[in-house]
């Protein structure tokens, strides 16, 4: 049974320059097909989910219609860590098209 999380949703924080993503809403997916099970995790505990789970536990819709979507996992900058998707092993922007909430 393949059971991960699908990102829906996003609230930015943060000044010009120093805007990032704060919080996701997501959706649980079992087998492919959303359940009633929904949330929303901060970047940080979204961050030690990935590192907890692995690699596929954290979907994102393309930000484009009509291309697939992406996987999600960690990218280190220094000593800090941030969510990157990433589609065919390249980091894509898809996080950053989700819908604002």
């Amino acid at each position: 049974m393949a059971v991960y999380l699908q990102c829906v949703a996003k609230r930015m924080r943060g000044g010009y320059k120093h805007e990032h993503i704060d919080i996701f809403w997501w959706v649980q997916v079992v087998d492919g097909k959303p359940t009633q099970e929904t949330g929303f995790s901060t970047r940080e505990q979204l961050i030690d989910f990935v590192e907890t789970g692995g690699p596929q536990v954290l979907w994102c819709p393309a930000a484009k219609p009509g291309h697939p979507g992406a996987w999600v996992g960690l990218q280190t900058l220094g000593r800090k860590k941030y969510l990157q998707a990433y589609r065919d092993g390249r980091p894509t922007e898809d996080l950053l098209g989700l819908p604002d909430k």
